[in-house]
């Protein structure tokens, strides 16, 4: 029950992380319309809102914790 448990929150976490990103870098397009400045914003060349900011980098956190259960996954219940 825990190793399904711990699956569907890696998926969770993995897929609302995205939603996240996408969603500060749509916040950032509309306000700028400058989409080829999206690609800066994975190096942090660019300069960001405070909402754009916040949704970005809760993204990012939670694409990282997501990551980090999926390795515990693989180590207690090798495939």
């Amino acid at each position: 029950m825990l190793q399904i448990s711990m699956t569907v929150a890696e998926y969770l976490l993995i897929l609302a992380g995205l939603a996240m990103v996408v969603n500060g870098i749509i916040i950032y397009g509309r306000r700028t319309s400058d989409w080829t400045g999206v690609l800066k914003m994975f190096y942090n060349r660019i300069g960001m809102a405070v909402e754009e900011f916040k949704w970005y980098r809760l993204g990012v956190a939670s694409l990282i914790l997501g990551v980090i259960i999926r390795i515990v996954n693989l180590t207690l219940w090798p495939a």
